[in-house]
């Protein structure tokens, strides 16, 4: 039994992580049209300056503030510097097949994650460094016996819980949470309603950038962090966010945790070497009864 939610706490705390990141992906998608595989660079970047500040004497409250408000410029100068003149160039006709419009952006995001590890590896010289956590890391040991998860977990749980209330508040009552969803549904009659239609992409750029900053500094104590580390992060966020359906924020959430307990099940249960056949089976059924992912929107097509 002890196993078993051991398991179940593992795969939640994991699952929590990969969900912010498939969260990050599929805010780009719906803004952009862009699958943003720089994404866990920008996360490395923002986690070592976290960590250059923290070592420095500064609190870690403070360098987890500035290493979110790091991703979020970071988010945005993407879009700024690279993204929105690869989108005039396209709509200028300099990219004429529709397969290059499609093309190019991604791998620009490839472009921008290899100079991002080369610049981390060149100003802190590819050091791998651990990283502290704000709470204990030991497991809890409540009336005297050892509980299957430890503050830390807990601390990634709630983090991440309040972090989904908060975007699902920001998208429901806010005019610009509303004005991403108009964006994101119909990019042409939300800038027919004046709805700045450029503002809207850099933010959802800019809010990408923090909830994957997010995800580097929950994941980062547990995997010591070097320019390459958030890679298979990476790999598996955009997994969970292509189970859930790109276009879908509820479905990237659901996805991350259906992975993180996927994972946890096969690493205990089966063999860690195991897990990525695992990962490649189960998105292949789901590409197979569900191409869209399993909260894919319906189209509906008038005749």
């Amino acid at each position: 039994m002890n196993t078993l939610i051991t398991t179940l706490f593992l795969g939640t705390t994991r699952g929590a992580v990969f969900a912010l990141v498939a969260l990050g992906l599929v805010l780009v998608w719906r803004g952009a049209g862009i699958v943003n595989f720089a994404q866990m660079g920008q996360a490395m970047f923002s986690t070592y300056v976290a960590s250059t500040l923290i070592i420095k004497g500064y609190g870690y409250w403070f360098a987890f503030l500035i290493a979110l408000a790091v991703g979020a410029i970071l988010g945005a100068i993407v879009d700024l510097a690279v993204m929105r003149p690869l989108t005039r160039r396209s709509h200028a006709g300099v990219l004429a097949s529709d397969s290059m419009r499609a093309t190019v952006p991604v791998i620009a995001s490839l472009g921008i994650l290899g100079v991002l590890q080369s610049l981390a590896g060149m100003i802190w010289a590819a050091e791998e460094r651990g990283f502290p956590t704000p709470v204990s890391d030991v497991a809890v040991k409540p009336f005297g016996k050892t509980a299957p998860f430890t503050k830390f977990d807990l601390f990634i749980i709630v983090v991440v819980a309040l972090t989904l209330v908060v975007t699902t508040l920001f998208f429901k009552k806010t005019g610009m949470g509303l004005a991403m969803r108009a964006t994101a549904l119909n990019p042409e009659v939300a800038r027919l309603s004046g709805i700045r239609i450029s503002r809207v992409r850099t933010l959802s750029w800019a809010i990408s950038g923090v909830a994957s900053s997010l995800a580097g500094l929950l994941i980062t104590p547990s995997a010591n962090l070097s320019p390459n580390t958030l890679d298979l992060i990476l790999i598996v966020g955009f997994t969970a966010a292509v189970v859930g359906g790109l276009d879908s924020l509820p479905g990237s959430v659901v996805g991350g945790f259906i992975l993180g307990l996927l994972i946890a099940v096969i690493n205990v249960y089966v063999s860690p070497d195991d897990v990525f056949l695992a990962l490649l089976v189960f998105l292949l059924l789901v590409l197979i009864l569900k191409p869209g992912g399993l909260f894919a929107s319906k189209k509906v097509r008038n005749v």
